[in-house]
């Protein structure tokens, strides 16, 4: 005998879901999921690097220019400079390599016997520290701006590093004007007497605290 749902289905008035099959499983193809997982890598590289970039690391400028022997040293400059030291060794006084007038020469002499001290022959050379490290001066004077500023790698004013005691490689250093600038300016000599004489004063404390 037949049921009811055997004459529906004889009939095909079964509910539609009744009569469908289970949906096969699909099988993503392998490409595929390479593709997707290539791209979840991706996705998190550069995740991490945002991430990293939020996080700012400062350089040792020191270190760095360490690294690639980048550091500057008076020795480097191209230009040349005339020294002129005491027969003593204890001064060696550094003015610009340019020839010396009568007038500038007389007023050079001036400040030595000012000073008390008599000079050996002039050189010149572009190797600063090399003739620092053979004459072993107690003391330089820088005579002008120019020269001044490649002595201590600056770019002040003679106004500003006159009047103060500079120590470039471990030298003791003093600046004043240049011989030039005084015989056009004699009114500056009176400040010229006065960076001299705490050479004197600077000198003099370097001998009691070596002895």
């Amino acid at each position: 005998m037949m049921t009811r749902e055997d004459i529906m289905r004889e009939l095909e008035l079964l509910p539609v879901w009744q009569l469908r099959s289970p949906l096969p499983t699909t099988q993503v193809p392998s490409q595929v999921q390479e593709a997707v997982a290539e791209k979840v890598k991706v996705s998190e590289a550069t995740l991490k690097a945002e991430t990293a970039a939020d996080v700012v690391i400062e350089p040792n400028l020191v270190e760095v220019a360490t690294e690639l022997d980048l550091r500057v040293e008076p020795a480097s400059s191209s230009q040349e400079l005339t020294f002129i030291s005491s027969d003593d060794g204890d001064w060696l006084f550094v003015l610009s390599s340019n020839v010396m007038t009568n007038e500038e020469q007389q007023l050079f002499q001036n400040i030595c016997k000012a000073m008390r001290i008599k000079t050996k022959p002039a050189e010149t050379s572009t190797n600063v520290l090399m003739l620092i490290d053979s004459l072993h001066p107690k003391l330089l004077l820088v005579l002008g701006e120019e020269v001044a500023q490649i002595m201590l790698l600056s770019k002040e004013s003679i106004e500003t590093l006159r009047g103060s005691k500079h120590q470039p490689q471990g030298a003791t250093l003093i600046v004043t004007y240049d011989l030039a600038h005084l015989l056009k300016n004699p009114a500056d000599k009176a400040k010229a007497w006065n960076d001299i004489c705490m050479s004197l004063q600077v000198l003099q404390d370097l001998k009691v605290a070596n002895n």
